[in-house]
């Protein structure tokens, strides 16, 4: 997806108007300044179904490369002009605790509870080391079912010996920044799939170019973005489809319920409310056009802003998966069994290959395996010197020849058994038996013979007992 699929109202405008001053991903621009816009009127601007309106987004990029921070500065200066001092006076960082997150937000409604407006909760978190903060949060049972909550626009509260705090409508805005590395570490498969991270909307992102060092960035304020804000801000607006709209949101349902259902659970779990950011990302853009009603128009490009997230995200967890980055290469089984044995020096015992060819085979698979290759021979030991059975290389010029190993017999099949030899009667001359052995092994027999009681007929009972 490009940004210019993406970009759409006043809010795409600033945006645009920004990138001659920064060397960030615009797309990364353009996400910090979704989350920090859609914070800033959140206050005032609720979907039809009582759900808010905030889009929380999550900077992927690999140290100083990503611009990861130049993106946040860039939204941050493009914005200032239209929302005012909003971002200095509510902005907080290293909320690590579900305690410490449902405190901010209580205090910031009491502060303001005697004021000409009433209580005003809005707060903007900026995690820009967001990997520590995930270290930190690992230890607090309640962060994570509290931080779903607050995105939800639900009740959260705490309660301590002291007091009991309780937030009935959280209005949080997020943006944090972190590296790939650090996603695969932090970002924890459980969480996932209890749908921690599939309220944030991960954006890869690395530099767009290079400003000389003696450039003066120069952010204009928007007329429309700054009219849009105090529009939103007087009194509450209520955000909803219009006819067409509504058909193509559902229509994208579909659409990410189908990519859904053809990834892993992992995978997929990371998806599963991208439709209603769809609907968030597109009701805050038609607030930047002091608009209610939801077009078709804005529907798409909150959905180019979505799908690029979800590309991103089936990366990041793709190449969790697999540190490398690159896919692995499973070599086939013949070619490992070489290797093994040209690093055993071109011959093995049959312990020594299944125990370095690990899980990819047994010793039926090896002794098939070996069978059907022209290269590898399999041998049987004697049973005395070498016994068991060995894999040996062929050289390339003994192939079709007899092995003449006087140690080991070569099997032409692998399930064979050696057939036992026929009793011949055979001359002493002719026997294979040196003379000597035949000496020592026939006072054995004798003796054998000497010890077995004597055969006699059972002709009664008694012989019997």
């Amino acid at each position: 997806m490009t940004f210019e699929a993406m970009r759409f109202g006043p809010l795409g405008e600033a945006v645009d108007e920004a990138m001659p001053h920064s060397e960030a991903d615009p797309i990364g621009v353009y996400a910090a300044a979704l989350a920090l816009f859609s914070s800033a009127i959140s206050g005032g601007v609720t979907m039809d179904t009582g759900r808010p309106v905030l889009v929380w987004t999550v900077l992927v990029g690999r140290s100083a490369l990503g611009r990861k921070g130049y993106a946040l500065r860039s939204a941050g200066a493009a914005l200032t002009p239209s929302i005012g001092s909003y971002l200095d006076l509510r902005t907080r960082s290293g909320v690590s605790s579900g305690p410490s997150l449902v405190n901010l937000l209580y205090e910031l409604e009491q502060d303001t509870r005697a004021t000409e407006k009433g209580a005003d909760g809005r707060a903007m978190i900026v995690e820009e080391e967001w990997a520590g903060v995930l270290k930190i949060a690992r230890r607090c049972q309640k962060f994570s079912a509290l931080f779903r909550s607050a995105w939800d626009g639900s009740t959260i509260s705490n309660r301590t010996k002291q007091s009991y705090e309780v937030v009935e409508r959280p209005l949080l805005g997020f943006h944090a920044h972190i590296t790939p590395g650090e996603w695969a570490k932090y970002i924890s498969s459980s969480d996932a799939l209890g749908g921690t991270y599939n309220r944030v909307l991960p954006v890869l992102v690395t530099k767009s170019k290079m400003l000389p060092y003696n450039h003066v960035p120069r952010f204009e304020e928007n007329a429309a973005l700054s009219s849009a804000y105090r529009w939103a801000t007087a009194k509450p607006r209520v955000m909803s489809f219009t006819p067409d709209a509504g058909l193509r949101s559902d229509e994208l349902r579909a659409t990410i319920e189908e990519r859904m259902a053809k990834l892993p659970e992992h995978v997929s779990c990371y998806l599963e409310r991208s439709h209603e950011q769809i609907v968030r990302v597109a009701a805050v853009l038609t607030a930047a056009q002091k608009k209610t009603r939801i077009t078709e128009a804005a529907v798409n490009a909150a959905w180019a802003f979505v799908q690029h997230s979800m590309i991103s995200v089936e990366k990041l967890v793709t190449e969790a998966a697999n540190p490398s980055g690159s896919a692995k290469v499973v070599k086939p089984l013949p070619d490992l069994i070489k290797e093994v044995l040209e690093r055993f020096g071109g011959e093995a015992s049959s312990t020594l290959m299944l125990r370095a060819l690990g899980v990819r085979t047994n010793a039926a698979g090896l002794k098939a395996a070996v069978a059907a290759m022209d290269d590898v021979e399999m041998l049987r030991g004697d049973g005395s010197r070498n016994p068991g059975i060995k894999y040996r290389l062929v050289k390339p010029d003994a192939k079709g020849e007899k092995s003449e190993s006087a140690d080991v017999t070569p099997l032409t099949d692998v399930g064979a058994v050696p057939a036992p030899a026929s009793p011949a009667k055979t001359s002493a001359l002719d026997s294979p038996t040196p003379p000597r052995e035949r000496a020592v092994a026939s006072p054995k027999r004798k003796a054998a013979k000497r010890i077995a009681p004597a055969k006699r007929p059972i002709n009664s009972m008694a012989d019997l007992l």
